[in-house]
């Protein structure tokens, strides 16, 4: 099991600086908007080498959940990625997402955006998740652990573990077989 992830609930605002584009200033995807030059890029290349983080972001994108990506501290530095605010309103939302870039290396960080990603699609999936309360509300049915029992705000889900693992091994390099 991956370790030092989690859906953090906290009232955050951060500043948007960037967009992903084609390079024709085009944008790639409209709501996943990494921003600063390095979340672009992993974004990026997560869409173009990772089928699950492209399906993570097309279901976004056919949803009215906007998700921007920032590098950034969770918990005080104790995990790597986290959700950190929600806010909106049933016919559009806002998920604002950190990943730490000192944490682990680049397939690492791919795989941990898909993870935040996959905790984006399933807030996507309950429209009444506006705020930080409904967040809680949410995540207490269908987490595991201290945040299902009530005891933590730091949730976890199996499928957002199941997407980084999946991310994780599409990104590894295809071995080749040996001539026989």
């Amino acid at each position: 099991m991956l370790h030092g992830l989690a859906v953090v609930v906290a009232v955050m605002g951060l500043q948007v600086t960037g967009a992903s584009t084609d390079g024709t200033g085009e944008s790639l995807y409209t709501r996943v908007r990494p921003i600063e030059r390095d979340m672009i890029g992993l974004v990026r290349e997560g869409y173009d080498r990772s089928p699950t983080f492209r399906q993570l972001v097309d279901t976004i994108q056919r949803s009215n959940v906007t998700v921007w990506v920032a590098p950034g501290l969770c918990a005080g530095g104790r995990i790597r990625s986290c959700v950190v605010s929600v806010s909106g309103f049933e016919q559009a939302r806002y998920i604002w997402i950190k990943i730490d870039p000192q944490h682990t290396i680049k397939s690492g960080l791919i795989a941990a955006i898909a993870h935040e990603l996959q905790h984006a699609v399933e807030i996507a999936e309950h429209p009444e998740v506006t705020d930080a309360s409904s967040v809680v509300k949410l995540y207490r049915g269908i987490a595991f652990g201290r945040c299902r029992e009530g005891l933590s705000e730091e949730c976890e889900t199996a499928r957002a573990l199941d997407a980084e693992k999946a991310v994780l091994i599409e990104l590894l390099p295809k071995r080749r077989k040996a001539p026989s």
